[in-house]
């Protein structure tokens, strides 16, 4: 049998009506619910158009370019100066 609420998975129980993913849906909304459930899932999920290009927009000004991330490892990181030190070189 399939899930009533997902369409997709079987059923946990032969004699259930949903996956246990869906019952786990279904139980928060027992406990908050189902109204309340509904609204903060519409809230946090669902975005609109202008909603969506500020994330993006905000994305694509965290994300530094190639150039800026060379020039910073080149100028931060002075590791590379000095040779490294092995078990053998230690020994002479």
């Amino acid at each position: 049998m399939v899930c009533v609420l997902c369409e997709k998975n079987a059923v946990e129980n032969w004699f259930g009506s949903f996956c246990a993913e869906c019952r786990q849906i279904k139980n928060l909304g027992n406990v908050y619910g189902f109204k309340r459930t509904l609204e903060i899932l519409k809230k946090c999920c669902i975005r609109d158009e202008s909603q969506l290009e500020r994330k993006i927009e905000n994305h694509k000004n965290k994300l530094p370019t190639i150039k800026e991330e060379t020039e910073d490892l080149k100028s931060s990181d002075e590791s590379y100066d000095t040779k490294p030190s092995t078990r053998s070189s230690k020994k002479k």
